[in-house]
C-alpha cells in the first residue's frame, strides 16, 4: 500500500465523532476533574496533603519555573535545527539515565536482609541462578503469584550473569530497574513528541528529569518500577498505532496490534492494576473515534489485542508450571485467592494489615478460603453501606494514601537495607536528616503537575472535540482510582501510571490543542516531524 493512501478506518483522519461520543467524553472529563479534585480537597482539609513551609516556597518556586519553561523555553524548540533537538532530547534523557545511575549505586540495597517481599523476590531469583532450590521462599510464590514475573526477570538476568562467571551482587538487580525507570521515562517522552511535537517532548522530558521517584526507586526491585516502562509502552505504541494507521496495510495494522497487547499482557503479570489500560483504551476509542462502519476494523484490532494479551499471559503461566523451577503441589493449601486483597481493602484504613492476613491464611484449602473471603466482604460491604460516613471516610482515606503522595512511596521504599549510609540517603530515604525537605520538594511537584492536568482536562472539556489524548489519560487515571479503590492501599501502587501523569501535564504545558493532537483525527509523520 503506498504512503499516500489513506485508507478509511476508525482511525482514519478528518472524521469526526459522533454527538453522543462527545457528550460521553466531556462526561468523562467532568468526572475525573471532581473526582481527583474531591480527593485533593478532602485531604487537605484533613490536614493530610503534607502542606509546610518549605512546600509552599517550593511550589512557588517550580510554579515559576513551569511558568519560563512554558512562555520562553518550549516555543523555542520547534525552531531548532534537527541535530541541535537531537542534543537537547537525547542529551537530557542521558543527563537523566547519568543521575539515575548515581542515585542507584549511593541507595543500593542488600536485598538478603530487607524487612519486606523484595527480600523474597532477590533471594529466589539469585538462588535459582546459582542452581539451588529456593526451600525457603517456594510457598511464598505459590501463594503470591502476583511477584512472579518480577522474580522470574531476576532470575533470567541473574542466571546469565552466573552462566558468565560473574557474582550475583544486587548491583546487577539495581542496573536492570534503573534502565527500566529509564525507559519508562523514554517512552513517555516519546508519546509526548508524537502528539504535541518538540513542545510536547521537551515538557515530558523536563517532567521527567524533576520526577523524584525516578531516581529514589533504583535500588527497589520489585513490581511497581519494573510495570512502569510497560504502561508507558504502551501508551506509547497505541498513540504511534493510532498516528500511523492511515498508513498501514492492514497485516501491519493486526501485527502492531497484536504487539500492543503482548505489552498489555505484559503490564498486567507484573502489576495487575496496569489491566485498566485496556477497558481505559477501548472507552477512549468509543468516545473519540468515528466507528460507524468499521466496525469489522475495530473488532479485527481489539481481537488481535485480547489474543495477543491472552497468548502471552497463558504462555507465561503455563511456563511458571511446567518449568521445575516452583513446587506447586502445595498450592491448594497455600494460594491466597485475589478477593483476600478486596478484603483487605474494605476494612480498617484500606491498607495491608496482618490480622486481615492471618484471617485469610488459617483456612486449609482454596475453596474455603474463598468462601471465608467472601463472607467477610459481604459483613464489610453491609457495614459500610449502612453508615455511608464510614464508607466515604473509608475512601477518601485509601484514596489519599494511593494519590497525594508526590514521592510514591519510594523513601520508604529505598530505606529498607540499604548497603551503606551515603549523603544521598540523607535526602532521598524516610530516615534520612534532610528528608523533610525531600518530601516537600516532591509534594509541591505533585500540586503543579496535578493542577495542570486538570488544567489538560478543562482545556479539553472546552474544545468541539473533546476525544484527544487528555480522555484517554483521564480515563486510564480514573480506572486506575476505581480499582484502587477496591484493592489494598499503597502509594507504591499509582506509580506505574506517572506516565499519564506527566502526558497531561507536558499537554498543557506545550500548549497542546486539537490542531496539533493526533488523537484529534490529525494527520502526523513520525516522531515529531511536522
Amino acid at each position: 500500500m503506498s504512503r499516500a493512501a489513506k485508507p478509511a478506518g476508525p482511525f482514519a483522519p478528518g472524521a469526526a465523532p459522533a454527538r453522543w461520543q462527545r457528550g460521553f467524553a466531556s462526561a468523562c472529563l467532568v468526572i475525573f476533574l471532581a473526582a481527583f479534585g474531591s480527593i485533593f480537597a478532602v485531604a487537605a482539609l484533613r490536614g493530610r496533603l503534607g502542606v509546610s513551609a518549605n512546600s509552599a516556597v517550593l511550589f512557588v518556586l517550580l510554579a515559576g519555573g513551569f511558568f519560563c519553561l512554558a512562555r520562553f523555553g518550549l516555543p523555542r524548540l520547534p525552531s531548532l535545527s534537527s541535530r541541535a533537538w537531537a542534543a537537547v532530547f537525547w542529551g537530557g534523557l542521558g543527563l537523566l539515565l547519568a543521575l539515575q545511575l548515581g542515585s542507584g549505586f549511593l541507595l543500593l540495597n542488600d536485598h538478603t536482609t530487607a524487612p519486606f517481599d523484595t527480600e523474597a523476590v532477590y533471594r529466589t531469583a539469585t538462588q535459582l541462578a546459582a542452581g539451588q532450590v529456593p526451600a525457603e521462599y517456594n510457598d511464598y510464590f505459590v501463594s503470591c503469584e502476583s511477584n512472579t514475573l518480577c522474580m522470574f526477570v531476576l532470575y533470567w538476568l541473574y542466571r546469565l550473569v552466573f552462566l558468565l562467571g560473574g557474582s550475583l551482587s544486587p548491583v546487577w538487580g539495581m542496573l536492570l530497574n534503573t534502565t527500566l525507570l529509564w525507559l519508562a521515562a523514554l517512552f513517555t517522552c516519546k508519546a509526548a513528541l508524537l502528539l504535541w511535537g518538540r513542545a510536547g517532548g521537551g515538557a515530558a522530558l523536563a517532567l521527567c528529569l524533576l520526577f523524584l521517584p525516578l531516581y529514589i526507586f533504583t535500588p527497589f526491585l520489585y513490581t511497581d518500577p519494573m510495570a512502569a516502562p510497560l504502561a508507558a509502552a504502551s501508551l506509547y505504541c497505541f498513540v504511534r498505532l493510532r498516528g500511523r494507521w492511515a498508513f498501514l496495510s492492514p497485516k501491519g495494522r493486526l501485527v502492531r496490534a497484536a504487539g500492543l497487547g503482548a505489552l498489555l499482557g505484559l503490564a498486567f503479570l507484573m502489576k495487575g492494576n496496569a489491566l485498566v489500560l485496556v477497558p481505559a483504551l477501548g472507552l477512549w476509542c468509543l468516545f473519540s473515534l468515528p466507528l460507524k462502519g468499521h466496525g469489522r476494523q475495530a473488532l479485527g484490532l481489539v481481537l488481535a489485542v485480547a489474543l495477543a494479551a491472552g497468548l502471552v499471559i497463558g504462555g507465561f503461566k503455563a511456563y511458571v508450571r511446567g518449568c521445575g523451577l516452583i513446587d506447586f503441589s502445595g498450592y491448594d493449601a497455600l494460594h491466597m485467592p485475589l478477593t483476600h486483597w478486596v478484603m483487605m481493602g474494605l476494612e480498617h484504613d484500606g491498607a495491608y494489615n496482618s490480622e486481615s492476613f492471618a484471617y485469610s491464611g488459617r483456612y486449609p484449602t482454596v475453596a474455603e478460603k474463598r468462601a471465608a473471603i467472601a463472607a467477610r466482604i459481604g459483613t464489610n460491604l453491609h457495614t459500610l453501606v449502612k453508615n455511608p460516613v464510614a464508607l466515604a471516610w473509608l475512601m477518601y482515606t485509601k484514596a489519599g494514601t494511593d494519590w497525594t503522595d508526590g514521592l510514591y512511596g519510594s523513601p520508604g521504599a529505598a530505606a529498607f537495607a540499604p548497603v551503606r549510609s551515603t549523603w544521598l540517603s540523607e535526602w532521598f530515604t524516610s530516615t534520612g536528616a534532610h528528608s523533610g525537605l525531600t518530601a516537600a520538594f516532591g509534594q509541591a511537584f505533585h500540586w503543579l503537575v496535578w493542577l495542570c492536568a486538570f488544567g489538560a482536562a478543562l482545556r479539553a472539556l472546552r474544545q468541539k472535540r473533546p476525544g484527544g489524548f487528555a480522555l484517554a489519560a483521564a480515563l486510564c487515571l480514573l480506572g486506575n482510582l476505581a480499582f484502587l479503590s477496591l484493592w489494598e492501599a499503597n502509594a507504591r501502587y499509582a506509580f506505574c501510571f506517572f506516565s499519564c501523569l506527566v502526558l497531561l501535564a507536558a499537554g498543557f504545558l506545550s500548549g497542546g490543542r486539537a490542531g496539533q493532537d493526533i488523537n484529534n483525527e490529525q494527520e502526523v509523520t513520525p516522531l515529531g516531524k511536522r
